[in-house]
């Protein structure tokens, strides 16, 4: 198995690479930058002398609001999104390459009170989400071998801002903070690595998986909850927070628009089909807070096979260290601002804390 990983630069696809290298999976992974998705000739030409085995899609442009707002930002929305898509399918049905593509939960309205599946009927009401929903329909109207992974909302490191903007107005505020009224299930990258790789594995033994899944960690919640959760793990660090945090008083507003009030998704068929199952956020939401306050943390012991991430086996070809430093390092010197956040990155709180972590979806 050899993958062509795009938008490596972003956080998901930071996490993916790290992953491949302690698999020693074989790949190529070039930034959004590195690749214009609509000019054919290159994204063949990419391909062509790659030689990749599947392709995995992880550039997108994901801040909401400006997608909204701003014209230049509509355009690079619709071009990472939804036309530059049409064009890498188009080429993939060309090569005879199947391809994995991640999307996200905005491609619903966010009105229904259970998880979503993947049947439910979409209904975008944004313009970030539109061009998601674009996007995966111009990969199943000409592409038949691929696998779409829509998420909730993607956190990892090394972006801190979403969670430090949190804290630091929880100190400035006296333990006063305003959210909107969000219900979700935020996600590790490192899960969702974690998932891609494992669908990619069982698409490289010609297992019949084609469609669209769901996939987030377990125990969604309100966005309220989770800030109050971290600010808990945060204040064993920081003893100004501690101080304040008895008088947390989080109010909750109405959900403005881009955003949406519910993007809880159902893992139920991933798991049927896949074997793969959702795990908890907490040992990397530690992680992620304990980072911001310089705590060094002891490397995880590697877990043993289970359930959750068997899968047939395939052979893969491992890089050199010296190969694998060389395309890391090209990778981090093209990041772009503008696409280095989670997916359905944004403001939720009215002292402008903004969802940024790389990268979400």
């Amino acid at each position: 198995m050899k993958l062509l990983v795009l938008g490596a630069d972003s956080n998901l696809g930071v996490a993916l690479i790290g992953l491949l290298q302690s698999e020693s999976v074989e790949y190529l992974a070039l930034a959004t930058s590195e690749l214009n998705l609509l000019k054919r000739t290159e994204v063949v030409k990419a391909c062509v002398s790659c030689k990749p085995s599947q392709i995995v899609n992880l550039a997108s442009y994901s801040d909401l609001e400006m997608a909204e707002s701003d014209p230049e930002a509509a355009k690079e929305c619709d071009i990472l999104n939804s036309s530059g898509v049409s064009t890498l399918a188009e080429v993939c049905k060309q090569l005879n390459l199947p391809l994995v593509h991640h999307s996200s939960a905005y491609v619903f309205d966010g009105k229904k009170i259970h998880p979503y599946v993947e049947t439910d009927t979409t209904n975008p009401s944004s313009h970030y989400g539109q061009s998601r929903w674009s996007g995966e329909r111009a990969i199943r109207d000409v592409l038949p071998n691929h696998v779409i992974v829509r998420t909730d909302w993607l956190f990892g490191t090394p972006n801190h801002d979403f969670f430090r903007q949190y804290i630091a107005t929880c100190k400035q505020n006296s333990g006063k903070l305003e959210v909107m009224n969000h219900r979700f299930c935020p996600t590790p990258t490192s899960d969702v690595a974690r998932v891609l790789l494992a669908i990619s594995r069982q698409v490289d033994c010609a297992a019949e998986v084609w469609g669209t899944y769901h996939y987030c960690a377990s125990q969604p919640l309100s966005l309220d909850i989770f800030v109050s959760n971290f600010l808990q793990i945060a204040a064993q660090f920081d003893t100004q927070l501690a101080t304040v945090l008895p008088a947390l008083q989080i109010t909750k507003c109405p959900v403005r628009k881009p955003f949406i009030a519910s993007t809880v998704l159902s893992s139920q068929r991933v798991f049927e089909t896949f074997g793969i199952k959702q795990r908890s956020r907490v040992a990397e939401l530690t992680v992620l807070i304990e980072d911001i306050y310089g705590i060094e943390h002891a490397q995880p012991i590697p877990a043993k096979p289970n359930a959750d991430t068997e899968v047939p086996s395939a052979t893969t070809k491992g890089r050199s260290s010296a190969t694998k430093r060389k395309v890391k390092s090209k990778v981090k010197g093209k990041l772009r601002s503008k696409i280095s956040k989670p997916a359905d990155s944004g403001s939720h709180a009215k002292t402008t804390v903004r969802r940024k972590d790389t990268p979400l979806s």
